[in-house]
């Protein structure tokens, strides 16, 4: 698997803290207790043996990134793993770095999340990595180098705070530079000749400002210091629905421009770095040939050109039975609605036959009475009596709107299926 070079950078850090020894670690280092090598076994046969591994080893931690049963069995379901995929080294590199991304690893690259609030999140992950900031911890305070689970007797401490900050901040360094030709770049579309964006258009090797060669004549030359030294300009607040009050409004507007391509359907638009956001980010990469990642500058500059995204053949040609095998829980408001309309066609049926009179019998009965005392429950039976005068055209009614009804959610269900909306 391809891991973008920060990810690769700080997984490197944690597999060289958690398992020195590789990718077949097991809690202890016992992995000359194990049946067999972990990568040899299946996702599906790791989380099984998870409970013998705690009674044997102290833990079910398993893998360059130690991973807890729990955990794994989550991972199966988010990544869409089958369970019958081994724990190769690709493997457990691509859940190590979708353990990343739900840790917010995709907020923080974009300056989202602090190094003191990504480093908790990751001391939340992996015990051995420390807080950076004085904290409340799992079972007590706990001050900055220490592990969050201090008080367990089982977890410690095996990179210092300052290992940590320098790794992380090495790979903000790592994505800096591509952030500012970005933004260079733009200066250079408005004010450099043809001549000068030429000279600068070479990506191989990444110029820096202060190294690029300008023509004493050219305007870049007299306006680019100026403008490097800019300050931006302030923009007026852009109105963003349903922005939670912790979220993003950078993030926000990733979640819309994803959902107008039909990339994120199923989630709310709040800003907040969730599970269906990443799998949204991931599926749109991937269609659009940039590789695995997250919310990167590649990713940011595709994503206002970016199609709709494609149908799947299956998809595209599902028929309605098949469409309801793909995601039944779609189709069951249609199914309800179905019931009821037929039951109450059933009724209207049975009372044309008579076999309704004796009820309507008992209402009018009932009515007359009401009525003598003139009570609201006389109006409220006379409305009764009279639907029930006429049920036979109610219940034929009704059971023909509830029939319609649920035809149309049977059919907005599979146009969603076909269209792949979720």
């Amino acid at each position: 698997m391809s891991l973008p070079a920060p990810a690769k950078r700080l997984l490197d850090f944690i597999g060289s803290k958690e398992a020195p020894r590789g990718y077949d670690t097991v809690f202890g280092n016992r992995m000359d207790r194990m049946p067999k090598p972990l990568t040899t076994m299946t996702v599906d046969e790791v989380i099984a043996q998870g409970k013998w591994r705690t009674d044997t080893f102290g833990s079910s931690a398993a893998g360059r990134y130690q991973f807890m049963r729990a955990t794994l069995a989550s991972l199966k379901q988010t990544e869409r793993l089958t369970g019958r995929e081994r724990m190769t080294a690709d493997l457990q590199d691509r859940l190590g770095y979708a353990l990343l991304l739900r840790r917010g690893y995709a907020k923080f690259m974009v300056g989202q999340l602090s190094v003191a609030g990504f480093g908790l999140a990751l001391a939340q992950e992996w015990a051995s990595f420390p807080v950076l900031a004085p904290t409340k911890g799992a079972h007590r305070q706990v001050q900055r180098g220490q592990t969050y689970y201090l008080g367990d007797g089982l977890n410690k401490v095996l990179a210092t705070a300052g290992e940590v900050e320098a790794v992380l901040r090495s790979m903000l360094a790592m994505n800096r530079t591509a952030a500012e030709l970005v933004s260079l770049d733009a200066v250079i579309d408005d004010l450099a000749s043809g001549r000068a964006k030429a000279r600068l258009a070479d990506p191989s090797p990444l110029p820096q400002a202060q190294d690029l060669v300008v023509p004493d004549e050219s305007k870049l030359s007299r306006w680019l210091p100026w403008l490097l030294k800019k300050k931006p300009a302030v923009v007026a607040a852009k109105a963003r629905p349903g922005l939670h009050a912790n979220g993003s409004p950078e993030l926000w507007d990733v979640q819309h421009a994803l959902r107008q391509r039909a990339y994120y359907t199923k989630g709310f638009l709040d800003g907040l770095d969730g599970p269906l956001t990443q799998e949204g980010v991931a599926q749109a990469r991937k269609d659009n040939g940039l590789g695995d990642g997250g919310i990167d500058a590649a990713f940011l500059a595709a994503l206002p050109t970016m199609p709709h995204r494609p149908v799947p053949a299956d998809r595209a040609n599902a028929t309605l039975r098949e469409a309801a095998k793909h995601a039944p829980e779609l189709f069951g408001p249609a199914k309800w609605l179905a019931g009821l309309g037929l039951g109450t066609l059933g009724l209207g049926g049975a009372d044309g036959a008579g076999l309704l009179d004796s009820v309507q019998g008992t209402f009018v009965r009932i009515n007359d009475t009401a009525e003598k005392v003139q009570t609201g429950l006389g109006y409220a039976t006379s409305i009764i009596a009279f639907l029930i005068e006429h049920k036979t055209l109610v219940f034929v009614a009704l059971g023909i709107v509830l029939v319609l009804k649920a035809a149309g959610y049977a059919l907005d269900a599979w146009i969603k299926v076909r269209a792949a909306f979720f």
